[in-house]
């Protein structure tokens, strides 16, 4: 029954890297959301703390429909950093594809586009996210529209354009997740741009389709070294009724080499907009 600022909270709904998330209510408005409170041994992490801060400005800077809405942001008296987000009914990405297996084609087609156009807003603003993956995207319902995709948790954005004295996230250490994770970004690149994520978001379009993310070894390592080495499958060896235009689009988005990838987000939704 503890209460931050305005806002009681009611029940934990999960946990991640920065901190644990719970269902609250603001005590006037009686209005449901989701407080994001920063896990207390990160409270005396200064660079945690700066990035979580980051997390926030960044994400409440974007106002696209299909990107997390930040509503508040604060810290208590004993300095545990918060902040409150729009809550979202409904199942992640990666719980929808657990508890149901690969989506229809068509489906997966709407729901990427939707990704593509937060991503575009994130990308002109010189900000990359560098960690998508299905437990980030999350499907949901809004003013009764379902299969609404939100993007979630800018925890490790990169501005591309940021100051080399300011950086919060190291270029010497590999972050993100293993399994959608670029070629360059697994070597460790310094000059990431916005074509990592497209690269990412195609790793997530296989695994909707297929079942299967491209890659899949016994050590994180090992699927680091496929991203950057090995040729993927097709996607027709797991399902040949996978569309040929569809698998296409997905291949060309998991190109090792940026330049071969799409130019941006517009272009990659544009390209699933054709699809048959």
């Amino acid at each position: 029954a503890e209460q931050y600022g305005q806002y009681q909270l009611l029940r934990k709904l999960g946990s991640g890297g920065m901190g644990d998330v719970f269902l609250a209510e603001h005590i006037l408005m009686k209005r449901p959301c989701a407080l994001k409170l920063i896990q207390r041994k990160a409270s005396t992490d200064q660079t945690a703390l700066a990035r979580f801060e980051r997390e926030v400005k960044t994400t409440s800077g974007l106002t696209h429909p299909h990107t997390i809405e930040i509503y508040d942001y604060g810290h208590t008296d004993n300095d545990t950093f918060y902040y409150v987000m729009e809550y979202l009914p409904g199942l992640s990405l990666d719980e929808l594809l657990t508890e149901y297996g690969p989506l229809p084609p068509g489906r997966v087609i709407y729901l990427l586009r939707q990704a593509c156009g937060a991503l575009a807003e994130a990308h002109a603003a010189g900000l990359i996210h560098r960690d998508l993956k299905p437990g980030n995207l999350y499907i949901s319902e809004r003013g009764g529209q379902c299969d609404y995709v939100k993007v979630l948790d800018f925890g490790l954005v990169k501005l591309i354009h940021e100051p080399a004295d300011t950086k919060l996230t190291s270029d010497h250490v590999i972050s993100g997740t293993p399994l959608y994770m670029a070629p360059e970004q697994a070597m460790g690149d310094q000059a990431l741009d916005a074509r990592c994520d497209l690269y990412a978001l195609g790793a997530i379009a296989y695994h909707m389709l297929t079942g299967h993310p491209p890659f899949e070894h016994e050590s994180p390592m090992a699927v680091l070294i496929a991203h950057a080495r090995e040729e993927v499958s097709p996607l027709t060896s797991y399902d040949p009724q996978i569309p040929e235009d569809l698998q296409q689009v997905v291949l060309r988005c998991l190109e090792k080499l940026p330049e071969d990838r799409y130019s941006d987000a517009l272009e990659l939704e544009r390209a699933l907009s054709v699809c048959s």
